[in-house]
């Protein structure tokens, strides 16, 4: 389970006093989508030429956000940024610790975001001979974009070969006028602010609310549906996609409004995995002088 939150924002003319309330309140937003996952937090800011600048690391999103380099990166965006990309992570496969596993991931022009897993990444890698440069199976959605001819390509013949859950938010930066967008079986909302002409989006409709705009209107996206967003106009194009179901889980369920599998603690967002939780507690003996170890 990992946290989506962004901005797209259409093609005007701003106030210096309008571009802080964007980055603003995207902060407050990124900050709202730690509760989905705090081992890693990045952004992308992208233009309209195809120049970005990428930051992200293994920090949740309060320590992060309270970074004097994370303000430096968000304050250049001016009026050529076309997306502000934002991603909190919750590691399942790939350590933090290496950051190239974590959001968002560029690969060769694509930078992107996704919350979910992929259970087939390692088939993936191998049928379409594509490079692997982190640990992380998000990378693979990323590979088989770029290594695609086109976004139709990508969508009808590439991503129904995907098995798992998706929500994923990119940009091409052979083609920086557009945001591509997918909600698949995992959540993602999104919403129109009026006053200032951006859409937001979010895993949740508490992440949108996070940002503090009193008044926006909110856009239905239909599960299984591909969106590409122009920001010269906002128009927004739709198309209906497919992908694998992913392998069950025994003795858990799906929670669909948060998008992941969970047990029987209703909200509980595990901080640590399994792996990780073993290498805090290893060294921790008991009375008897035994150390913690994992029940078959």
């Amino acid at each position: 389970m990992c946290g989506l939150a962004g901005v797209i924002l259409k093609k005007k003319d701003r106030t210096d006093n309008e571009l802080s309330l964007i980055t603003k309140g995207f902060t407050r937003m990124l900050k709202k989508a730690d509760m989905r996952g705090g081992h890693a937090t990045g952004f992308a800011v992208i233009d309209r030429f195809g120049g970005y600048i990428l930051m992200k690391r293994p920090q949740d999103a309060y320590e992060f956000c309270s970074s004097k380099d994370t303000e430096s990166a968000l304050s250049i965006t001016n009026n050529d940024v076309t997306c502000i990309l934002g991603h909190t992570r919750y590691a399942t496969l790939g350590t933090p610790k290496i950051n190239k596993n974590n959001h968002p991931i560029r690969t060769g022009n694509t930078i992107g975001t996704h919350n979910g897993s992929i259970h087939n990444h390692k088939e993936l890698f191998k049928k379409y001979n594509m490079e692997r440069h982190a640990q992380v199976d998000s990378e693979a959605i990323f590979r088989l974009y770029e290594t695609s001819e086109s976004a139709k390509d990508f969508s009808d013949n590439r991503l129904p070969d995907v098995r798992g859950r998706v929500a994923i938010v990119w940009s091409d930066l052979e083609y920086p006028e557009y945001v591509y967008m997918v909600k698949g079986n995992n959540p993602l909302e999104m919403a129109f602010i009026p006053g200032l002409d951006i859409y937001i989006y979010g895993s949740t409709t508490e992440i949108l609310k996070a940002s503090n705009w009193l008044h926006y209107k909110p856009i239905k996206i239909d599960a299984d549906t591909m969106l590409r967003v122009n920001t010269k106009t906002l128009k927004i194009r739709t198309k209906s996609i497919t992908h694998k179901k992913p392998f069950s889980f025994k003795g858990q369920s799906y929670n669909k409004k948060i998008g992941a599998y969970v047990d029987t603690v209703p909200q509980f967002v595990p901080r640590y995995s399994w792996k990780e939780q073993q290498e805090l507690f290893k060294k921790v003996k008991a009375s008897d002088g035994s150390t913690i170890r994992r029940v078959k």
